[in-house]
């Protein structure tokens, strides 16, 4: 059984980082968001395509508003903002979420009830969604923008149980 378990455990290890070598998409930003967040991120008035993004590293979060999941992280994801913020690595990392399947007014309406300080995209038709592969929201990637390529260097899919380990882990890869 140990040895079962062990193998189990190796090959989702493995498959995890197979992740590294894939390379996210240059998927637009559709929607309007403050000019206090343009700023934050770097992008022009007009709609914007992740590579517009003025930052070394992006964390994309994909999320539907009718996702229990996303509803229940989104105090967590807020917070790990907020201490990225408050890092020595603010000036490398920059959040943005895509809203999977939602309009302006479902985007805006979590925006409020959560209190999420960071850019919100809508994806009403699934456009985004489906060019990161119809993932299961949540889901997280830790993009490298350094080279224009869009490496993936984590990825994380369903509720972060233990934020604090995700966020030392993704700022250790904002350091390197």
């Amino acid at each position: 059984m140990k040895r079962y378990i062990m193998t189990l455990a190796a090959c989702l290890l493995l498959s995890t980082g197979a992740l590294a070598a894939d390379l996210f998409p240059n998927v637009a930003l559709e929607g309007k968001i403050s000019p206090e967040q343009r700023q934050y991120l770097g992008v022009p008035e007009q709609d914007a395509r992740l590579s517009d993004i003025a930052s070394d590293f992006v964390l994309v979060e994909v999320f539907s508003m009718y996702c229990p999941i996303c509803q229940h992280d989104a105090p967590g994801v807020n917070e790990m903002f907020a201490k990225t913020l408050a890092s020595d690595k603010a000036d490398k990392v920059r959040f943005v979420g895509i809203a999977a399947g939602n309009t302006p007014f479902e985007v805006a309406f979590y925006r409020k009830k959560f209190d999420v300080r960071f850019p919100l995209f809508e994806d009403p038709d699934y456009t985004a969604h489906k060019a990161v592969g119809n993932v299961g929201t949540p889901a997280y990637y830790l993009v490298d923008m350094r080279d224009r390529k869009r490496a993936i260097l984590l990825f994380h899919e369903g509720e972060i149980k233990d934020k604090d380990a995700f966020l030392k882990n993704m700022l250790e890869l904002v350091g390197k």
